[in-house]
């Protein structure tokens, strides 16, 4: 009993080590989010040539917003399905503010780097190929019917942009706060940054005490022994815990990975699979069934694929 106390103990104490500066990050996040997301949604800058790159880049910003905004957005056939990957792919959702707390080490912030860039670069690759295969695939047909589209939506926005507005503005994130409301409040910047850390930190401290169980019990050579024994697999079992839409999923992947659990390439798999929340909202928003089992086919697919081959080179 004494022995669970201390390992309890010790997690607790490594949490609240990390608390104050996960906070001060989620406080960052959220004002990022409350004044980018509505502005992001109004305008088309997920409607163009340079639509996966900029939706890579947005994705990178570690929050659960705007992949839920580009939900919608796909949902009301405004944005195309690359488009839509890309930024599922370089989304970590808690994975980079986790990291950036023990970045004072050079091997996480080696991690942390190699992470970012690696998402970064493969959401763009995989955005403009399926945007490329999609538009090669439907041709002159689609064109006239995304034309055709195009110009509806936008004659309905002349003409009913307040009814609109009150109908799609509304997108929500993982806490079920509104992401796109406009009005700055103590809850918005203060409560829900603060109910975020909380949340994330529980999860910490019980993976981190469940680690510590395993450690103790079983012994850390086992632990590795039995990992290194199973890296092959890796990628494709990491990447079914990404699948998981919750912040949850990717707190114990990054955890796995600090703590010598997983390999960097599987880690990879599983935060590319992992867009939280927007999953849920994809079956919930779009009725196409189809292109949602499409969509996550293709991202569960190519992520693992990716750490398959990152296990040969990183």
């Amino acid at each position: 009993m004494e022995e669970i106390l201390h390992i309890l103990l010790h997690a607790l104490i490594d949490v609240l080590k990390i608390l104050p500066v996960l906070f001060l990050i989620y406080v960052f996040i959220e004002v990022i989010e409350n004044k980018c997301a509505k502005n992001w949604k109004k305008q088309h800058f997920l409607n163009n040539k340079f639509s996966p790159l900029i939706a890579s880049g947005v994705g990178i910003i570690p929050q659960c917003g705007f992949s839920v905004v580009a939900t919608d957005l796909y949902s009301e056939k405004k944005i195309r399905m690359g488009t839509l990957l890309a930024i599922y792919i370089a989304t970590s959702d808690e994975a980079i503010p986790i990291l950036l707390t023990r970045s004072y080490e050079l091997s996480v912030l080696k991690y942390l780097l190699l992470l970012v860039a690696i998402k970064f670069v493969f959401a763009i690759v995989v955005g403009y190929v399926v945007n490329f295969v999609q538009g090669r695939l439907s041709q002159k047909k689609v064109l006239v019917m995304a034309t055709s589209k195009v110009e509806e939506i936008h004659d309905h926005d002349e003409h009913s942009e307040e009814e609109h507005s009150q109908s799609h503005d509304h997108d929500y994130g993982c806490c079920g706060h509104d992401v796109t409301e406009d009005t700055p409040t103590f809850k918005k910047f203060i409560l829900h940054p603060l109910k975020h850390c909380l949340k994330i930190t529980l999860f910490i401290l019980i993976i981190n005490f469940i680690f510590g169980i395993l450690l103790h019990y079983v012994g850390t050579d086992n632990i590795q022994n039995f990992m290194m024994s199973t890296s092959i697999f890796q990628p494709f079992i990491v990447g079914l815990v990404g699948l998981i839409p919750n912040c949850a999923s990717s707190v114990i992947i990054t955890n796995l990975l600090l703590e010598g659990g997983i390999t960097f390439a599987s880690c990879v798999s599983g935060l590319c699979v992992n867009a939280g929340i927007a999953l849920v909202v994809l079956f919930r928003t779009n009725k196409n069934i189809k292109s949602n089992i499409l969509i996550v086919s293709l991202l569960y697919t190519l992520s693992v694929l990716l750490g398959f081959v990152l296990q040969f080179i990183v």
